[in-house]
This record gives C-alpha cells, sequence and structure tokens, in this order.
C-alpha cells in the first residue's frame, strides 16, 4: 500500500497498482510531508518547509528526503527545494543539494533526480563527492539510494588515497 500524509491531515491509501495522489494542497501550505511505501515498506519521506501545487506536481521550499533500505534509513538528502511528480512518482531535488549515506559518502552538486520506476538517483550535473579519505569530482553520476555504487557519466579526477 501506499501513503500520502499532507498537512497531517489528509490520508490516501492505493494499492500498488493505483498512483499516488494528493486531493488539495493549499497554496503556501507549510510543513508538508509525503511517504511513499511499497508493499508496507518505507521507501522514502519526504518533508518540505513550504509547498505549492502546480497541476500534477508538489514544488516544495526546504526539502529534505529519507530514504529507506528495509525499516533502516540509508541517506538522507537536503535541498533548496524539490519537485515531486505524483503520477510518475518523480522527483527533482534543485539548489544546494547535499545527499549523505548510512556509510558516509557525502555528495554535492545543483540537482539530484529520483527515478522511482528504476529506483536510482541521478544528475547531469557537476558533483563532488567525499568517501572515507577522498574526494572525486565528475560531471554526472548515477547511484541508488544507498549510494552502494557510483557509475559516472563523464572521466572523473580526484584527490585523496585510492580505495582497493
Amino acid at each position: 500500500m501506499r501513503y500520502l500524509f499532507l498537512i497531517s491531515v489528509v490520508l490516501i491509501s492505493c494499492n500498488s497498482s493505483e498512483k499516488t495522489r494528493a486531493n488539495k494542497v493549499e497554496a503556501g501550505a507549510d510543513s508538508v510531508e509525503v511517504i511513499s511505501t511499497r508493499e508496507g515498506n518505507k521507501l522514502w519521506i519526504m518533508k518540505s518547509l513550504k509547498v505549492m501545487e502546480r497541476g500534477d506536481t508538489l514544488v516544495g521550499y526546504g526539502v529534505s528526503i529519507k530514504f529507506f533500505s528495509g525499516n533502516k534509513v540509508s541517506s538522507i538528502l537536503v535541498a533548496d527545494s524539490g519537485k515531486y511528480d505524483q503520477i510518475t512518482e518523480n522527483m527533482v531535488a534543485i539548489g544546494n543539494v547535499y545527499l549523505v549515506s548510512y556509510d558516509s559518502t557525502e555528495l554535492w552538486t545543483s540537482s539530484l533526480h529520483w527515478d522511482a520506476k528504476k529506483r536510482l538517483i541521478w544528475t547531469d550535473d557537476s558533483v563532488k563527492i567525499k568517501q572515507k579519505d577522498r574526494i572525486l569530482y565528475a560531471k554526472g553520476l548515477e547511484t541508488d539510494a544507498e549510494v552502494s555504487y557510483l557509475k559516472f557519466k563523464s572521466p572523473v579526477r580526484g584527490e585523496g588515497e585510492k580505495l582497493e
């Protein structure tokens, strides 16, 4: 089942073959939380300090997203703003995007996308990644919510120790 909580008042339940949608979001609504689940397991929780509805898209400001693997938080993302498409369930975080994984891998970029079908995080923008004692720079990246692998879309340059 999927659940969507808006302003802690609206609760919509859908089976896995339906798309999750909000009935109405008040223009300029404060403190909105969207929770995505699949078969009773949390996939992610998105919180926004301020939100507006533009057609099928929720636009949030002061966005934070917790991604889950099982019942544990696998990574946390924060950004200046974000968009959530209620039909495709895809998201994009925009502006001062920072993501940290449970193993302390840190990622900085200007935009980061979530592909709900593939359950992948990606960007075509420049990225900076800190893992243990090294820093990597590239343009474009694909990974999962756990940041368990990094697939770069361009040559990578780096500083620090080489990992085995």
